[in-house]
């Protein structure tokens, strides 16, 4: 019989380079949420795949950030180095051949902050057409930093995530499982349900409006088998207020049933969704208000 395996696996990077996508397609399950903004990822969150011989506790993290001025995204920069304390792997994801003086910074961090080992995950190479050019990059790239493993892949293609997995247990230390084998995640349904709403709120809405969007679950109650779900948005100023609702509510009504359909898949019952949509001032850069909407764990 195979001993067990068992480790936590950090998933970091510079914002927008697919490491929400990423960990939703190694779980195999939505856990977290998506849009082609930077800086969708606000909170460190777990995502738990066990086999027969493994288990593999991704944590997937907010795109760190160079020099942080607001509040929130200060904080969002704390909670990537909260987890370089106890990890065994760090999946440093990249872009391939778009690297910066960002990823730069990250690099310096890490080696700086943590003796776990270091993948180099280069992703979206389906955009890569010559691959001649990526041999190249990986070659500049590994020049100047010592990575246990180099694997390109396709987070959205699935290209390369069986070859990732297997090098990613095959590095872990032999334990015991840490969470039950039918457990994915750590985080609550009231989570889920304020984190799709937000999505497909940041999907719907140009420019910033969305990084000053936080949302609240204010009633999460079951009756007759139909989920109620009663959720804040919060905005800073009253102009981005009448944006978020849209002309004649179009916009509050569009992202109210887009994000029933997934909360509906993900609890697997039918979802009564109502939102409000109200303004606290400059709640951004407001520690108070970050501790009310859950971003200090």
């Amino acid at each position: 019989m195979k001993e067990f395996r068992t480790g936590y696996v950090s998933i970091i990077g510079r914002p927008n380079v697919g490491k929400s996508t990423l960990l939703n397609h190694l779980v195999e399950q939505k856990l977290s949420i998506v849009s082609r903004k930077p800086q969708t990822t606000r909170w460190n969150l777990l995502g738990i795949k066990t086999s027969t011989d493994s288990q593999i506790i991704f944590i997937d993290t907010p795109g760190l950030q160079k020099e942080p001025k607001l509040a929130l995204n200060q904080q969002m920069n704390k909670a990537v180095s909260s987890t370089l304390n106890y990890i065994d792997i760090i999946l440093f994801v990249v872009e391939s051949l778009k690297w910066n003086e960002l990823d730069d910074n990250v690099i310096e961090l890490l080696k700086k902050s943590t003796s776990a080992q270091l993948f180099l995950v280069l992703n979206k190479v389906d955009k890569i057409a010559d691959k001649s050019d990526l041999l190249s990059f990986i070659d500049t790239v590994v020049k100047e930093t010592d990575f246990s493993e180099v694997i390109p892949v396709s987070a959205t293609k699935g290209t390369g995530l069986e070859e990732l997995e297997s090098a990613i247990i095959k590095n872990l230390p032999f334990a015991p499982p840490l969470f039950p084998d039918d457990q994915v995640t750590d985080r609550s349904e009231r989570f889920f349900a304020a984190e799709f709403i937000r999505e497909k709120l940041m999907t719907r809405l140009s420019d910033e409006l969305p990084y000053h969007l936080s949302i609240t679950i204010e009633e999460f109650k079951e009756e007759n088998n139909v989920l109620h779900i009663y959720a804040n948005i919060w905005v800073e100023r009253k102009g981005q207020k009448s944006i978020v609702i849209g002309k004649d509510g179009s916009v509050l009504k569009a992202v109210g049933r887009e994000a029933r359909k997934d909360l509906e898949v993900m609890f697997d019952k039918k979802v009564n969704l109502k939102t409000w949509v109200k303004v606290k001032k400059k709640w951004t850069d407001s520690t108070q208000a970050l501790k009310q909407f859950g971003y200090f764990e």
